[in-house]
């Protein structure tokens, strides 16, 4: 194990200098807003139609779509997340 050394303060670098050099951009007037009518929504595993229509949105396989449901239960949101998508 080395000994660490405390950095002497005057080569710390200024917070504001490093703000000011290194801005972040603000994005926000670029994104599309994001409403998401699904997230109290439930899969119904059973139905057929609902079966297809998710896997063409989540763009995952039955099979795929019916571990994410084994995995994590019926609700839209929570497959989403396991999905990542």
């Amino acid at each position: 194990m080395k000994n660490e050394e405390a950095i002497p303060e005057d080569q710390i670098p200024d917070p504001d200098e490093i703000r000011e050099r290194y801005p972040i951009e603000d994005d926000s007037d670029t994104l599309e807003p994001f409403d998401d009518q699904a997230g109290c929504r439930e899969i119904n595993p059973d139905d057929e139609k609902e079966m297809t229509y998710w896997m063409e949105e989540l763009q995952v396989t039955r099979d795929q779509l019916h571990s994410a449901i084994a995995v994590n239960g019926t609700s839209v949101w929570a497959i989403k997340k396991y999905l990542s998508v």
